[in-house]
C-alpha cells in the first residue's frame, strides 16, 4: 500500500534517478581528466556551490500564499520552471515570487517609485 504512486510521481523519480546518473557519469569523466584541468575542475565546484546556495535559499523561503494570480510565460521559461520542479522539486509559484523578492531586494526604491506614480496619477 505505501507504494502506490501516480504515473507523474513514478516519471519524476526516473527523471531525477537518470539526472542523478548523468551527473555521476560526468564526475567520473571530471575525475579521470582532473590532473590535466585541475582549474577547470576549481570552477565547477565554485559552481557547484552557488547553485547549491542557491537552491537552499529557495527551500527555505518561506512561502505565504494567499491570493492567485495567472501569469504568462513564454514556452522556454515555462520549459525551465517545469525542468527545476523534476530535477530539485521546487514549485514554480515558490521560484517565481522567490525571484520576485530578490529582485526588489535588489532594487528598493522600485516599490516607494510606484507608490509616487500611483499617488500621482488620475485613477
Amino acid at each position: 500500500m505505501l507504494e502506490i504512486k501516480t504515473l507523474a510521481d513514478q516519471l519524476r523519480d526516473q527523471l531525477r534517478a537518470d539526472l542523478k546518473d548523468e551527473a555521476l557519469a560526468s564526475e567520473d569523466k571530471n575525475n579521470k581528466k582532473e590532473s590535466t584541468a585541475v582549474k577547470k575542475n576549481v570552477g565547477v565546484s565554485v559552481e557547484r556551490q552557488k547553485a547549491d546556495a542557491f537552491f537552499k535559499a529557495i527551500e527555505e523561503f518561506k512561502l505565504e500564499t494567499s491570493e492567485k494570480s495567472m501569469i504568462r510565460v513564454d514556452s522556454r521559461t515555462i520549459n525551465l520552471l517545469k525542468r527545476m520542479k523534476l530535477a530539485k522539486g521546487i514549485d514554480m509559484n515558490r521560484f517565481i515570487v522567490f525571484a520576485l523578492h530578490q529582485y526588489i531586494n535588489q532594487h528598493p526604491w522600485l516599490p516607494k517609485h510606484i507608490q509616487e506614480i500611483i499617488k500621482n496619477s488620475d485613477i
